[in-house]
């Protein structure tokens, strides 16, 4: 129990090096997602953790269930950060996201006092083909890739 995050049961960021020596030795190739919820703290602060807490769980379980078989979930460094190993290639895992993040915009997280709250979020894929990198050097690359993408500006939701 002491590997996977308390609230949402996947495991905690300390275990992405055995995750990644996983999936890099599959048959399938994967691709890394990393996820950034677009202003999550203004849930926590304006309704309190327990609702920050009920929006994070809705989110993903609806998420989980959209990913394909052999995916793997892993929380990042803060609260509404997180870390996908999915077994499609960049542009596959690209449009999966990008579905799901309009979905996400169109329909509630939850509702807390008769206001509907929505989750939007900010995200960018890389690759996992080629020589295999240190965990240091791929965390370091998924982060500039979601600094770009942040860096472009995206819609609020």
């Amino acid at each position: 129990m002491c590997a996977l995050d308390p609230l949402l049961l996947i495991p905690r960021i300390e275990y992405v090096s055995d995750v990644y020596d996983c999936v890099f030795t599959a048959a399938k190739p994967y691709s890394l997602v990393i996820l950034d919820m677009k202003n999550f703290h203004i849930i926590n602060d304006v309704y309190g953790y327990d609702t920050g807490d009920k929006v994070i769980v809705e989110f993903m379980q609806r998420l989980r269930s959209r990913l394909p078989a052999g995916s793997i979930s892993l929380r990042f460094r803060h609260g509404d950060e997180f870390l996908f190993f999915v077994p499609e290639d960049r542009e596959r895992a690209k449009a999966s996201f990008a579905a799901f993040r309009e979905s996400c915009e169109a329909t509630p997280a939850c509702r807390v006092a008769e206001q509907d709250i929505f989750v939007s979020y900010r995200f960018a894929v890389i690759d996992l083909a080629g020589p295999r990198e240190s965990v240091t050097a791929l965390l370091a690359r998924a982060e500039r890739a979601l600094r770009q993408v942040k860096g472009q500006g995206s819609p609020r939701a």
